[in-house]
């Protein structure tokens, strides 16, 4: 069994984890995509702002950190698949 474990980073390291998986972030502070498009998250259906972001393993997805969404992912990705 695998054990994810979540680490919380800064806005500076979490901006540039975004940046080194091929985001960006826009002047008010959005995700952009590799297309320079607002990034929803899957969950809340929202845009993602830096501040919330949430990047999750095993999926590369990029989501709102709230409590529903949080579990919803753990829901979708069980620890035994990732």
């Amino acid at each position: 069994m695998t054990r994810t474990e979540l680490v919380e980073l800064d806005l500076k390291d979490r901006k540039k984890a975004l940046e080194l998986l091929g985001y960006s972030i826009s002047t008010d502070g959005f995700v952009l995509d590799e297309n320079f498009k607002e990034v929803i998250c899957k969950y809340t259906k929202e845009k993602v702002h830096i501040k919330y972001a949430a990047i999750l393993p095993g999926s590369l997805l990029i989501i709102n950190a709230t409590p529903l969404s949080m579990a919803n992912y753990f829901l979708d990705y069980p620890e035994d698949e990732q």
